[in-house]
Formats: C-alpha cells, sequence, structure tokens
C-alpha cells in the first residue's frame, strides 16, 4: 500500500509551509484561524480505503453450495421454517451432489421428491432454504389416520348456523404469505413423510398437484386458482414404490400421482468429514476431553453402514443414533471421576443404540464395532 502524504500549507504569516496551519498559527503567532485543516493529498485520496453502499434490501442474496438465491428481507421469521441448530451442507462426495440438484430444483421453481433413509436430511434442507432466503414455507406431515381435508377446509357451526373454514394449506396455496411491505408471497409447500399417506389422503393432493390446471377445488364446488410461484416439496423414505423390508415404509404410491411431484432425489447419508464436523460442533466437551472417539467413531459407522446397505444387518444407524452413542459418551464421562476417561467408552457408549437390536443383529453389530475401536464390546460382554 502506498505510504499517505499531507500536503503542506504556507503560513501567510511567516511563510514557513506546514501540515496544519492552525495548530502552528496559534503555537508561534498566537493567532486563531477556524475552518482549517490538514489538506489530504492526492496520493492520500487514491490509497484510502473507499467503502461501498450498503445493498439495497431488495439486492441481498444467499449462497447455498454455489447457487445464488435472492434473501426476502420482508417475510417475518415465523412464517419461514427454522434451520435445525448446527446445520451445515454437505461438502463433499454423493451427499453434495444431491444437495445442489435439490437446490437448482428450488432455484428453478421447480416440485421436488426428496426421499432416503432416516437422518438424511430430507426435511433439514428445506428448512435451511427457507430460513436463510426469506422463504414462507409451511410443512404438513403424513401420519396415518390423520383428517387430510382439514388441512384444505371444515365444516363450522355457530350461531348463524353451519358454514365451512379454510384451513392453512388452502390459504397458502390461494393467498400466499403477507410480508411486512403488505405483498402476498407464494410459498413453499413442504409434504414431509408422503410414503407413509394412505390412498385415500393422497388422493386429495392429485388435483392440486396436476401442473397444468394449478387449482383447487372447495367445499362447494367453488374453484380457486393456486397462487403463481407456489412449489411443492416432498420428502419420504422410500421413493412411493414402498419398502418390502418394512423397514422406512409399507405402503406404495400411485404411479400417476407420483408423476405429478416433480423430479426424484435419492438422499444419502453425509461423507464422514462432513457429518464428523456437525458432530465436533454438537459434542465440544468430547473434542477436548477425548479427540479420537470422532476417528474410531467414523470407522465403525462406515462399517455399519455398508453392512445395513448389503444387508448383512438389518438395521438403521442414523445422524440420530450417532448423537445417542456420543450422548452416551458423554454420560460416562460425567459418571468418572475429576478429568479421568473410563476404559472402553466407545464401546459402552454404543450401547444407546446396539440395545435397540434384536440379538442377532446385535452381535453382528457388535463384530464390526469391534474390528473398529479399541477396548470393544463384544468382549466385554
Amino acid at each position: 500500500m502506498a505510504a499517505l502524504a499531507l500536503s503542506r500549507i504556507p503560513c501567510p504569516e511567516c511563510g514557513e509551509e506546514v501540515f496544519d496551519l492552525a495548530a502552528h498559527c496559534a503555537e508561534a503567532h498566537g493567532t486563531v484561524r477556524e475552518g482549517l485543516a490538514p489538506v489530504v493529498t492526492e496520493r492520500l485520496e487514491a490509497a484510502a480505503p473507499r467503502r461501498s453502499a450498503a445493498p439495497a434490501p431488495t439486492d441481498l442474496t444467499v449462497k447455498m453450495l454455489g447457487v445464488e438465491f435472492p434473501v426476502d428481507p420482508y417475510v417475518p421469521e415465523g412464517a419461514c421454517l427454522p434451520k435445525p441448530e448446527g446445520y451445515m451442507l454437505p461438502t463433499k462426495g454423493r451427499a453434495k451432489k444431491e444437495h445442489k440438484r435439490v437446490l437448482v430444483s428450488l432455484a428453478r421453481g421447480r416440485s421436488v421428491f426428496v426421499w432416503g433413509g432416516p437422518g438424511t436430511g430430507k426435511d433439514a434442507i428445506f428448512h435451511a432454504f427457507s430460513e436463510d432466503t426469506g422463504t414462507p414455507a409451511l410443512i404438513f406431515t403424513f401420519t396415518p389416520g390423520a383428517d387430510i381435508r382439514k388441512w384444505f377446509f371444515s365444516r363450522t357451526i355457530d350461531s348463524e348456523g353451519t358454514g365451512w373454514e379454510y384451513g392453512a394449506l388452502w390459504r397458502a396455496l390461494t393467498e400466499g404469505v403477507k410480508g411486512t411491505d403488505g405483498v402476498a408471497r407464494p410459498a413453499l409447500i413442504l409434504f414431509s413423510d408422503i410414503d407413509r399417506g394412505t390412498p385415500e389422503q393422497l388422493e386429495e393432493f392429485r388435483l392440486v398437484l396436476d401442473t397444468t390446471s394449478k387449482r383447487i377445488v372447495g367445499p362447494t364446488g367453488e374453484v380457486a386458482k393456486i397462487l403463481p410461484g407456489t412449489r411443492f416439496a416432498f420428502t419420504a423414505n422410500s421413493c412411493g414404490s414402498g419398502d418390502p423390508n418394512g423397514r422406512m415404509s409399507s405402503q406404495t404410491m400411485d404411479a400417476s400421482l407420483i408423476d405429478r411431484m416433480g423430479r426424484f432425489v435419492e438422499f444419502v447419508s453425509m461423507h464422514w468429514d462432513d457429518e464428523s464436523r456437525i458432530l465436533r460442533g454438537k459434542f465440544p466437551e468430547l473434542v477436548e476431553r477425548v479427540p479420537a472417539i470422532f476417528d474410531e467413531l467414523g470407522a465403525a459407522t462406515m462399517s455399519l453402514r455398508d453392512a445395513i446397505g448389503k444387508r448383512t444387518l438389518y438395521a438403521e444407524f442414523t445422524h440420530r443414533g450417532l448423537c445417542e452413542v456420543l450422548s452416551e459418551a458423554e454420560d460416562l464421562l460425567w459418571c468418572a471421576r475429576g478429568d479421568a476417561v473410563p476404559k472402553g467408552l466407545l464401546g459402552n457408549a454404543f450401547k444407546a443404540w446396539l440395545h435397540r437390536l434384536e440379538k442377532d443383529d446385535r452381535m453382528v453389530a457388535k463384530r464390526l464395532i469391534d474390528a473398529a475401536i479399541t477396548d470393544g464390546a463384544v468382549a466385554r460382554d
């Protein structure tokens, strides 16, 4: 960086060239000259950093895996889905590629169906997108026996007789969500666990998801238009064809309805480097006292998930399962005296997950774990 310089100013009384004429006159001549200040040279002006103006609220953007989205500052926080605590997008492997496919779909206004095993971040990516971009969003979760029609409308009875009350889904589809500026925004509608829906429940969405009509029929036969720009997202443990193993879902969805749900993206578990980074943020005490536990846990995790994928182990070892193992390790440290680290810490902590398995699967899992960690679980038991 160029050196900074000030211009010298000749004193009108003695002719001496000084940097600060007001200070010189007061000190050398006892006179006061107001309104004078050192003069900055062109060299100083060129070298001085210039502050750019803050972007206008309408120009705010955020990048997610290289995909740039505008940020809407006028959408109330309560109208967005909350981002999970400690959420991070994957940065490596197949998980990163599939997460980016979803983000591109959202940027292009497409509907998208995300499916995969528990704990792969299916719902979380839409929560993070909603909060980070200020996109109004609603989530509707399918559960057995739920009256889906109430999401659209329901019968009311009051002193004036019977009528109809329109539900949150109907209002979001037809009215959108108003920002603090009074303008309605189209919403992102997230349907979670949709593969658990019954044929009767899912039939309610056939017309809504029709990409050509974009309309919805009310309780009295009236037809309302869906607000342009409304986006749909679906998450499920299976791709809609059902899970013959019964681990995740047994429902089979209608093929013609699946065709209306946009592009399909299968989520997989994160690369261990990414997942480990998230776990380290959630369990700082373990990072401080037994940092090596994460390397051994990673080796065991990859071994278990490989066996599950090959169906030699009938189980699921999700991110939540990992968190239970590590929280058990924290409990064991809490029980220990002082700064001592209990022997076989990780092997004992794995019981938090192992005890949910049947006897035969538990033995298979223990052997895989023992091969990856010190002081394993099988020998002790």
